[in-house]
């Protein structure tokens, strides 16, 4: 086994920059760390590990950058908190070691087969234990700097699954918990000395504890403090007391004295029991609906609970409370609240908590029966289908790249997500800092919520939700999504053909249902002609909505009517992957699975609209996967099966050019163009983006770090961002290198008609 040291640096010049993440992939107490001796806390965003500082609020990232990186599935920080680690998931899986300080991959470390599943620093940081996924099953010991397996062996299969890993705090023992067992793995005096000689130079050897009445139960978590009084390596004499904390599935916790056997246990009489942290006065159990409740180190005794609950549902000023028991009210709502899934004390008057909605949150327990909420990190809880930009405060047009040209309207964007929610967001310019606001608008069945505020960069300015209940909708999430240009509505689909209109001047809301007999694929506004208005020459436009979807009907709507329906039409074969209005509303276009690319005229006769097929072209040779409408030079681009960037004249409706990524990227899925027009941006099956020179097909820069398939990409206006987002329910923000933006924005000075500021509507519930 070939086993080496590597040390790798990001070369920032020359790929995309992440600036930001929001969302995570921590989906158990294996996806987050700390070092309760610092602020900062890691965990998971598809390939990435953010590293998150609770006082500050700042984010830096640790990333694979020398070859395609693969999902993580698991992190640790060393005692200190100065190396952050992590595995990854798929074939011939990597143990990856960084230093968070200098963010330098350190270490690359190949011993795993099919998944790494958890991992632990030992106390003074020298060494590292991994453990495969159940059908790996092996224990892997490292001298982690130098890059030595120490040790392997089979430690489980599918019978006795490993779930938890950590070291005793005198380091003489690793502890494995899981599936019916809770095991100690006797290591050497070589792991303390230092004195390793390579792989299989030291026997470990595992001895079941004795767990009493726990007998036959499967444990879920397990941690050791460690002492910080020991020595520089956190060691003990022999014999010495150590305690160790161990939780079930069934949520009982328990406390061993140096391993040898049970010695007290509580339950903690919650339906599932998820994780464990200890700090140097409290454990933290994170537990099924919500709860997380605190005991004291080496007596158990109770200290507290922290509750999650749904502000909207409970009509309460603050949406989570810290009490001793939980009231009637909370009770009722337990059965709908998410699982608390993850929890870590980040200095110890600080716990952060993962829920199973993807959101995190930071609890400041200094007094632990008044606990309060310092922070809040909200994002989707599944995967994220499509990425809009939204109109500035002075109601431009997005694609125009006004703020790029000095105006000071501000960028924001919308998501939408297979959890049911379509949240706004807003990337901030400047620094502030913004206070956490848990205060809430006014509800009805559409409502728009102002979520807190988590970084200086992007924060959350709003989301849209149904009542399902009330409005006998149906929720299995939206699917694709539009925005008017002049920032009065927004549309989106969802997956079982309702098409959902909010106003967001008025805040009215229409819901057309089963506009479509299967999901709404693509959504597309009007789109005003940028070449016809720089002439000056008047024309008349139409102002539509038109709706794609998988039972191969496009359906064109009148909005200046109430979105009256006008036109469907059945020239498709297969689901509808795209549609686009271009041309003042004068032409149709749409891409779809049957392989073809169809140019539509949209008239007016005496008896209403005339939607008549132009150009039918054979686009590519499989699924036309997405498009998009360049109106300053009337041209589309298509991206699908045929890996293959093709653009096509609208008017001529013929195919102009041509060009296709080296290497093996797979398929491209995503494409957008940038303000200017100059730059193409791609997704690819692999999960990366491609930026190319639109005239000359050249690549110009790419990047990685997504865990699934992005299904969305977008340039932001001000020229300077591009957004991503992906099955793995994360937002990725990518700052585009200098030079590029700066390119961008010399192209767009004066480019299009002048900035007339237009004032909001307000800003109410829908209705």
């Amino acid at each position: 086994m070939k086993l080496g040291r590597k040390l790798k640096k990001p070369d920032p010049s020359s790929k995309l920059v992440l600036e930001e993440i929001i969302g995570l992939t921590t989906k158990n107490a294996n996806g987050l760390a700390s070092s309760y001796l610092n602020s900062k806390c890691v965990y998971m965003a598809g390939c990435v590990v953010v590293v998150y500082d609770v006082h500050l609020g700042t984010q830096s990232h640790l990333m694979v950058s020398h070859r395609m990186p693969k999902p993580l599935t698991c992190v640790a920080v060393s005692h200190d908190g100065r190396f952050a680690a992590a595995g990854e998931s798929g074939h011939q899986p990597a143990v990856l070691v960084w230093d968070s300080a200098t963010l330098a991959l350190i270490s690359e470390l190949k011993g795993h087969q099919y998944g790494v599943l958890c991992i632990a620093f030992s106390p003074n940081g020298k060494h590292l234990v991994s453990v495969g996924f159940p059908h790996d099953g092996y224990i892997c010991l490292w001298d982690w700097q130098s890059g030595l397996l120490v040790t392997k062996l089979k430690s489980s299969s599918s019978c006795s699954a490993v779930a938890s890993v950590c070291f005793s705090s005198d380091a003489k023992f690793i502890v494995t918990a899981g599936k019916k067992h809770l095991k100690f793995w006797t290591v050497g005096s070589s792991m303390r000395s230092g004195s390793n000689s390579g792989a299989g130079s030291l026997a470990m050897y595992g001895k079941p504890v004795n767990l009493g009445h726990q007998k036959g139960n499967s444990f879920i978590s397990v941690v050791c403090p460690i002492r910080t009084g020991g020595g520089r390596d956190g060691s003990k004499q022999a014999g010495e007391f150590f305690p160790l904390y161990a939780l079930t599935d069934a949520g009982v916790l328990c406390l061993l004295h140096s391993g040898l056997s049970v010695q007290k246990s509580v339950d903690l009489k919650v339906e599932k029991g998820y994780a464990l942290s200890a700090s140097d006065k409290l454990i933290a159990c994170a537990c099924s609906n919500g709860i997380v409740q605190l005991f004291t180190v080496e007596t158990l005794k109770y200290a507290g609970s922290l509750q999650y609950s749904e502000a909207k549902k409970c009509h309460e000023a603050n949406d989570m409370v810290c009490q001793t028991k939980v009231s009637k009210q909370l009770l009722q709502l337990a059965s709908t609240l998410p699982d608390a899934t993850a929890c870590q004390f980040s200095t110890s008057e600080n716990l952060v908590v993962v829920y199973e909605d993807h959101s995190l949150y930071i609890w400041d327990i200094c007094d632990k029966f008044k606990a309060t909420r310092r922070c809040v990190l909200v994002s989707h809880s599944a995967c994220i289908w499509d990425i809009k930009n939204l109109c500035c405060e002075n109601m431009h047009d997005p694609s125009l790249a006004c703020v790029a040209r000095g105006c000071s309207g501000g960028v924001s964007f919308a998501t939408c997500s297979a959890d049911g929610t379509i949240r706004l967001w807003e990337l901030a310019l400047r620094s502030d800092s913004l206070e956490d606001s848990s205060v809430k608008l006014g509800m009805d069945h559409h409502s728009l919520i102002p979520e807190p505020v988590h970084t200086s960069h992007l924060v959350s300015i709003g989301i849209l939700e149904r009542d399902t209940v009330e409005s006998g909708v149906s929720t299995q999430g939206f699917r694709s999504m539009a925005a008017s240009s002049d920032g009065k509505y927004l549309a989106a689909g969802d997956f079982q053909g309702n098409l959902h209109i909010y106003n967001l001047h008025t805040s009215d809301y229409i819901c057309l249902q089963d506009a479509h007999d299967a999901e709404i694929l693509s959504l597309s506004f009007s789109l005003p002609s940028k070449k016809d208005v720089i002439s000056e020459k008047v024309f008349e436009s139409h102002y539509f909505l038109a709706s794609g979807g998988r039972d191969r009907i496009i359906h064109l709507y009148d909005i200046e009517r109430k979105f009256d329906l006008i036109k469907s039409i059945d020239d498709h074969s297969a689901a509808v992957t795209s549609v686009k209005i271009t041309c003042n509303g004068s032409k149709i276009l749409s891409c779809s699975a049957d392989r073809s690319l169809v140019f539509r005229d949209v008239a007016v006769t005496d008896t209403g609209w005339q939607v008549s097929r132009r150009h039918h072209q054979m686009a590519s040779n499989g699924t036309v996967f997405d498009m998009a409408v360049d109106p300053t030079m009337e041209v589309a681009v298509t991206v699908g099966q045929d890996k293959k960037i093709n653009t096509f004249n609208i008017a001529a409706g013929k195919l102009i050019k041509s060009f296709k990524q080296d290497g093996d990227f797979g398929d491209p899925i995503k494409v957008a163009m940038d303000p200017s027009c100059s730059y193409l941006l791609c997704s690819y099956s692999n999960k990366s983006i491609c930026m190319y020179d639109f005239i000359s097909g050249e690549l110009i820069t790419q990047a990685m770090g997504h865990g699934e398939v992005i299904t969305g990409v977008i340039f932001l206006p001000d020229c300077k961002h591009i957004i991503s987002v992906g099955g793995d329910g994360c937002i990725f923000v990518w700052k585009v290198p200098t030079i590029l933006s700066y390119k961008d924005s010399a192209e767009n000075e004066g480019k299009f008609w002048s900035i007339i500021p237009i004032k909001h509507g307000p800003a109410n519930s829908f209705k």
